[in-house]
């Protein structure tokens, strides 16, 4: 009797113990973004060699967000385009970058070609198929918390096309069932730099309203080729990582709102849990710049 009655109670302890408080966590989820980096250029391959190396050292890596000038000086002509190979496939190599998905928004030089064929070569999965671009808009959930809910939602924009546009998926995309714990959302031009282009009075008077409704935690740019986090009363964390691997533009200000900057190649390695969310800066050697947490109470 005492058997039957232990097996029955650890049964139910099993079935409630991830709704406990102090449960564990799931694994978490770790990401690298970046942009301004297609350039094929030493310093590309430089800082893609680092993210290869802090994936090695540190838990590995589920996919990459690319974010904008994918391809400079002016993307590229079609799928057939051989700066697939000379700026993508033969950049982004070893065992951890050459089995995980790269997901790739548009930037300013992305459309002075043919945009189009960014996206098709991500439809068809052409390449190595690590290419993912399902369209100029796109979002979807990446990890899982312990109740089988999304952990993370990126919602990925172009920010070359009319802000309505952006701002019309941005909300339909966000609202969508089931909650995630965390939003993400990427664009290539920021709404807040200490880099040449400045904050966008354009963008923080059409854009940030969005972001707010939508609760974004975490907004992702380029544009500016440097590195930076900027915090600012009530609206997202803002991380400029538009040190790829084209030419590096000077900090020609220090915003008033602004935690970390560097005029230095590297990338921006994400880890997030259900109630952390964890950005580091690497350098182009894979060293750390800077660390900074979002928390998030249950």
């Amino acid at each position: 009797m005492r058997i039957h009655w232990f097996i029955r109670l650890m049964a139910v302890w099993l079935a409630f113990w991830p709704q406990l408080p102090g449960a564990a966590e799931q694994t978490p989820l770790i990401f690298f973004a970046l942009g301004d980096h297609g350039s094929g250029s030493a310093d590309q391959r430089r800082v893609a060699t680092a993210m290869e190396r802090v994936a090695a050292q540190n838990g590995g890596v589920a996919f990459v967000l690319l974010l904008g000038d994918n391809f400079y000086p002016n993307g590229i002509a079609s799928v057939q385009d051989p700066q697939w190979q000379t700026k993508f496939e033969r950049i982004y190599t070893g065992p951890h970058l050459e089995r995980v998905p790269f997901y790739a928004i548009l930037g300013n030089h992305d459309i002075r070609a043919n945009p189009e064929a960014q996206v098709a070569y991500g439809r068809q999965r052409l390449g190595s198929g690590r290419w993912r671009m399902a369209g100029r808009n796109d979002w979807l959930d990446q990890g899982q918390t312990v109740r089988d809910g999304p952990l993370v939602r990126l919602i990925l924009l172009d920010a070359t096309l009319p802000l309505d546009e952006q701002n019309r998926f941005l909300l339909e995309s966000a609202a969508r069932q089931p909650e995630p714990v965390w939003r993400v959302v990427a664009s290539h031009y920021p709404l807040r730099s200490g880099g040449p282009h400045g904050d966008s009075a354009e963008l923080l008077r059409h854009f940030l309203p969005a972001l707010r409704v939508a609760r974004a935690d975490l907004h992702l740019s380029g544009h500016d080729h440097i590195l930076q986090l900027l915090r600012a009363p009530d609206e997202p964390v803002y991380v400029v990582s538009g040190a790829g691997g084209h030419t590096l533009y000077p900090l020609q200000t220090r915003s008033a709102w602004s935690e970390f900057a560097a005029e230095r190649f590297g990338f921006l390695r994400v880890m997030v849990s259900e109630t952390v969310m964890e950005l580091t800066f690497h350098d182009d050697e894979g060293g750390v710049l800077h660390r900074s947490l979002l928390q998030r109470d249950r």
